[in-house]
């Protein structure tokens, strides 16, 4: 384009320049003189087009938007929202207690913005020389969820997650004696990640920070999962999950935001909280729907792997590596989801395993669940039993700890009072058990969800412990995911 233009402004300095001499000479022809007055104007226009073409293009790469540093070999891409907990990031089959929150960033979107830097990062990369460049053009997008809560608590039971209580016989065994106090809590920071793989396969995991009660903050793995599922009959997880017993285990996982109260009932507290149930397991889960039940809603599900430690006193009863034993823990579990009653949803679970405690006998440890749930957006009742039976072998009688709870919550617009009742009685002559005595009273508070994505709560517990005074707590909460 230079050329043409200084092309131009040269032949129009020659043509002038042969103007004058022709001007000169009177012995030229005026037809002649006409004739480069004509192409005079000619290139004169077409300098003018020129300029105004220029000016086009540098209006045009100004528009254009600049391109964007390349990220560092091995980055991530920008996050885009993942649904949650108890909606499809829970293994097919498990039970849904409300709907995800909506996504501010489709995964296809997401795909559509690294897809270009990859393949420019995969274009520049030396083949002829080692590379730790991780990009996969057109892989998989790995998405996040994270939530988080902020309490305050008063009294000696006010904690969401552990219950710092004694039982009657073995003195600080379980979780030592908390006199009445005040504190503000950091609950547990929840990474969730979610990946597709392909149109079958999907991973799972749950990444937590949480401190206790030394005040240091620690991680944990609790959950991660990589599901196969080929259709709605059948699918097939393997990994560290939440073992289907009863409802509220793998309804509700370990983001707060999601439960109406603001922690969990006694007995699926948490393994490392002073629970006694096998609420995680290291195995393989299979579920899916019995096929021409659909108006009944029947699904199954069967779980295999590794049981708690043998010796319940471990730092870590749950075995994610190493087993104490080859015998390993199985769990059945069967409900229902009738069409003509929404929100209605009626199961139980059966769990076995054989634990090799040193010093004593084998035991045969049983855990039968019956549950009955009905939750819409306005009404939430639960109502779950447990039986824990824990049989040395050679004994005449197993040591039998029930153990159950109720909760009932109605919605006013953004406010939700509700009510929940339990019960816990841990034998107190079971050897396995790091919890024994019997715990029950009741609960009262409200959930406030004051925006969409974050909730207040405030609930107060009184519990009553066997031989002891009863316990006092009152905890406020704020819940929120991002």
């Amino acid at each position: 384009m230079f050329f043409a233009r200084v092309s131009g402004l040269f032949l129009i300095v020659v043509l002038a320049g042969s103007g004058s001499l022709l001007a000169q000479e009177p012995s030229v022809p005026t037809t002649d003189h006409e004739n480069i007055a004509q192409l005079v104007e000619l290139v004169k226009a077409q300098d003018a087009r020129l300029k105004e073409l220029e000016t086009e293009v540098s209006a045009l790469k100004a528009a254009q938007p600049s391109r964007p540093a390349e990220a560092p070999a091995g980055s991530a891409a920008s996050p885009g929202a993942s649904p949650v907990a108890s909606s499809a990031v829970v293994p097919a089959g498990a039970p849904v207690p409300t709907a995800a929150p909506s996504e501010t960033a489709p995964p296809q979107v997401a795909q559509a913005q690294t897809q270009p830097q990859d393949q420019a990062n995969s274009a520049s990369m030396d083949m002829s020389s080692p590379s730790h460049d991780m990009a996969i053009p057109g892989g998989p997008v790995l998405r996040f969820r994270g939530f988080f809560d902020f309490n305050f608590g008063l009294g000696s039971i006010a904690n969401p997650l552990v219950f710092p209580i004694i039982d009657d016989g073995c003195g600080t065994c379980g979780n030592p004696p908390t006199p009445a106090h005040s504190a503000f809590q950091a609950g547990e920071f929840d990474l969730f990640l979610t990946s597709k793989l392909s149109d079958n396969l999907s991973f799972l995991a749950e990444t937590v920070l949480g401190p206790n009660d030394t005040n240091v903050f620690a991680p944990d793995i609790e959950r991660y999962q990589l599901t196969y599922k080929s259709n709605d009959y059948f699918s097939v997880s393997a990994g560290r999950f939440h073992t289907s017993i009863g409802y509220y285990n793998t309804a509700y996982h370990h983001g707060l935001w999601f439960s109406t109260a603001e922690g969990r009932p006694i007995m699926y507290l948490f393994e490392d909280s002073g629970g006694i149930l096998p609420v995680h397991m290291v195995g393989l889960s299979f579920a899916g729907a019995v096929p021409r039940t659909e108006k009944l809603g029947l699904h199954w599900i069967a779980e295999v792997g590794n049981g708690l430690a043998s010796d319940s006193s471990v730092a870590e009863s749950v075995q994610n590596f190493y087993s104490d034993r080859d015998y390993k823990a199985t769990n059945l579990a069967v409900y229902v989801r009738p069409e003509m009653f929404s929100g209605l949803q009626i199961g139980g679970s059966w769990y076995h395993d054989q634990l090799d405690p040193t010093g004593l006998p084998k035991v045969n440890q049983n855990i039968e669940s019956f549950y009955i749930v009905y939750i819409t957006p306005e009404w939430e009742f639960l109502n779950e039993a447990v039986v824990l039976a824990n049989h040395l072998v050679g004994a005449v009688e197993p040591f039998r700890s029930p153990m159950a709870y109720v909760q009932a919550a109605h919605k006013f617009g953004i406010y939700k009072p509700y009510f929940r009742y339990q019960y816990v009685s841990d034998s107190m002559q079971d050897p396995v058990n790091l919890l024994k005595g019997i715990y029950y009273g009741p609960s009262v508070g409200v959930r406030i969800d004051f925006t969409e994505y974050a909730a207040f709560k405030l609930q107060y517990n009184h519990l009553f412990e066997s031989h002891e005074l009863a316990g006092n707590g009152l905890d406020s909460q704020v819940a929120f995911t991002f």
